[in-house]
């Protein structure tokens, strides 16, 4: 069998990404970025990211050392979320009075869960310079 053909196949960063732009930077800026890139151990690119990121007002992508606890929050947001679809099941099946508000009150928690778990679960993302050098 080719060798070639049990490697995975590797988006390119456009795949990931989507768009391409191209910016220029003075020579200071470039410093100043290369220097917070070095120091965080990801690309320039990344860099970049989570500043715009940053600036329009989306949630940061963890640092390593807070990354662990993010995990488990997002894990135990799946749990209450499965929680939360018991209930609803349990009223839909008669097991429980039926409660309209209480129903529409648990549907709301479990989508307000599930959206905050997707947030997390952004921030753990990481860029794939940093998920390389992971041993």
């Amino acid at each position: 069998m080719d060798a070639d053909a049990q490697k995975p196949a590797v988006k390119s960063a456009s795949g990931r990404y989507g768009e391409v732009t191209h910016i220029r930077f003075s020579a200071d800026e470039l410093v100043g970025l290369k220097a917070v890139a070095g120091r965080d151990g990801v690309t320039v690119s990344e860099v970049v990211r989570r500043l715009v990121r940053a600036e329009a007002g989306h949630l940061p992508v963890a640092s390593e050392a807070l990354r662990p606890a993010i995990v488990d929050m997002t894990d135990q947001l799946r749990r209450v979320g499965i929680n939360f679809n018991q209930a609803v099941r349990a009223m839909n099946d008669g097991r429980v009075a039926q409660d309209e508000d209480l129903e529409q009150a648990l549907i709301a928690v479990g989508d307000l869960v599930r959206q905050f778990r997707e947030e997390l679960k952004a921030m753990t993302v990481g860029s794939r310079k940093a998920r390389k050098a992971k041993p």
